[in-house]
C-alpha cells in the first residue's frame, strides 16, 4: 500500500514522527540505565520514577502495535 502524497510538509511530518520514536525509545532506555545502576549500587529508586516508566513503556508499546496493524 503506497503512502499518501501529501508533498513536502506530509513527508517532513512522517520523519518527525519517526524521529519522535527513535527519541522516546532512546530516553526509555537511558531512564532504565540509570534505575539498573541506582539498583546495582544499593540505592532503591524512587517508587514514582519507576511507575512512570512502566507506563510510559506499556503506552509506547501499544502505541506501536496500533500503528503497526493500521499500516
Amino acid at each position: 500500500m503506497p503512502a499518501p502524497a501529501f508533498g513536502a510538509l506530509g513527508a517532513t511530518f512522517t520523519v518527525m514522527r519517526g524521529t519522535q520514536a527513535v527519541s522516546l525509545i532512546a530516553i526509555i532506555g537511558m531512564t532504565a540505565n540509570f534505575i539498573s545502576e541506582m539498583v546495582a549500587a544499593n540505592n532503591a529508586p524512587p517508587n514514582v520514577l519507576v511507575g512512570t516508566l512502566s507506563v510510559v513503556s506499556t503506552l509506547k508499546f501499544n502505541y506501536f502495535e496500533l500503528f503497526l496493524m493500521n499500516t
